[in-house]
């Protein structure tokens, strides 16, 4: 039997991560997956109890198939240090350089762009490197405080990482309808720039089956909004994919049905990290009102990164029936409480052996 590690995290993440917990218990019932689950403590409450600690990261890869991994951010610890050694560690340290971010809408009422008239019509995947660029750290403050403050933050980009993302973007692309848009500021970023177009055309030649184009990134945020339909799959650096990919989650329903999955595509007996791209919400927090939705599609991407793919069919069928009902969150306009979505899932999900 396969462990999975669960750490739900701060703020809303332990309610959404109790919808998915039910909704894995009903998966398992119906398919028998054998994956168990093992919850971590590492939320700002157990940072603050045990102090600035490190996490041994490699014994989460070791021990567990994979993460389910809840919002982190919590107020009282404002840097997010306990956040960034967290995800960064998982993320870093176990080099999940490629972060998926699909973006799929499954109702015309969840859009709010009015010339959308089919939902086929946003359907794309943000592929996003997820080590590198400004996340890594490099940079710092020269006298700080004072009328000659400087702040520096480093993009980092390499040839190696760019190569794994923009490959694992054209496999995709492979596996969809085979366009592929690279999104970058290469006018403005004269390193940066000509390292990802130079490996993005040497990749595309073993791709000829796959259609490629390029975008400078403001002029990608104006075409997400124009025409959506455009867009299979898109792939970018860690910072601009960040964006866009909130950008375009609001075309499908907004943050409470935008999931994610970081994985390493050369590491196949780990799957890798699965979360809910929205944050911690504590506006939110025992309100009843969080939408589970986005940590359920996450656990669904899981599903299909480990070849479970009737478990996952029957839970995105499960989401398309709660997308296209009345019980939805007061996120997506309705009156729905957490538990509530949560439990119309597993319904949907126990039915699946009688459709």
């Amino acid at each position: 039997m396969s462990t999975l590690a669960v750490i739900p995290g701060d703020g809303i993440g332990p309610e959404v991560m109790a919808e998915v917990l039910k909704v894995h218990a009903v998966v398992e019932d119906v398919f028998g997956t054998g994956l168990k689950t093992e919850v971590l403590p590492y939320s700002a409450d157990w940072f603050l109890e045990h102090g600035d600690v490190e996490i041994d990261i490699r014994a989460i890869r070791r021990d567990h198939r994979a993460v389910l991994l809840g919002a982190l951010g919590d107020a009282r610890i404002p840097d997010n240090r306990h956040a960034i050694r967290v995800i960064g560690g998982l993320r870093q340290q176990l080099e999940l350089g490629v972060n998926l971010r699909p973006v799929r809408l499954r109702a015309l009422a969840h859009c709010p762009l009015k010339h959308v008239n089919a939902v086929e019509d946003v359907d794309l995947v943000i592929v996003r490197e997820n080590t590198e660029d400004v996340y890594v750290g490099v940079g710092g403050t020269v006298r700080g405080g004072s009328p000659g403050h400087v702040a520096m933050e480093v993009g980092v980009h390499t040839r190696w990482a760019v190569d794994r993302v923009v490959t694992a973007a054209f496999e995709l692309a492979r596996s969809r309808r085979r366009r592929l848009t690279l999104v970058d500021k290469s006018n403005a970023m004269p390193s940066a720039g000509p390292l990802w177009q130079g490996r993005f055309r040497a990749i595309a030649a073993s791709y000829p089956d796959v259609e490629c184009d390029h975008l400078y990134v403001d002029a990608a945020a104006m075409e997400l909004i124009r025409d959506p339909a455009r867009f299979d799959v898109v792939v970018a650096g860690n910072l601009f994919g960040d964006i866009l990919s909130d950008e375009a989650s609001m075309l499908a329903g907004g943050l409470g049905v935008a999931p994610s999955a970081s994985y390493d595509p050369d590491d196949s007996d780990f799957a890798g990290v699965f979360e809910a791209v929205h944050g911690s919400a504590p506006d939110l927090v025992g309100t009843g009102r969080a939408n589970p939705l986005a940590s359920v599609m996450s656990y669904s991407l899981m599903l299909d990164r480990l070849g479970l793919r009737a478990a996952h069919a029957a839970v995105e069928r499960a989401v398309d029936e709660v997308l296209c009902g009345d019980l939805l969150t007061p996120d997506l306009g309705g009156t729905a409480r957490t538990d509530e979505v949560g439990d119309l899932i597993c319904r949907a999900v126990a039915r699946h052996d009688k459709d």
